[in-house]
């Protein structure tokens, strides 16, 4: 994995979380995953595509967190009453 600088110090960035779920629910398209990272010197964030810990749905194939259960089928199962 090739490391990812700050873009104003220079200083190596710090992965502070990996595939954080950004965008609607409802929308299934809008949706991304992203992985944080940190600068440790000037404290800046930077935000890059989750390309890891990322799994695909079994169920409706939407991609998502491994952290995370999968918002499609999470919010069809409170809409049916399930939850």
């Amino acid at each position: 994995m090739s490391e990812k600088l700050c873009p104003v110090c220079n200083k190596e960035l710090v992965l502070e979380e990996a595939g954080y779920p950004m965008g609607s629910a409802f929308l299934k398209s809008d949706r991304i995953h992203v992985d944080i990272y940190s600068c440790p010197e000037c404290h800046r964030v930077e935000l890059f595509q989750a390309n890891s810990d990322m799994v695909k749905c079994p169920k409706c194939g939407t991609l998502h967190s491994a952290k995370e259960e999968c918002a499609i089928c999470a919010l069809n199962k409170a809409l049916d009453g399930e939850r």
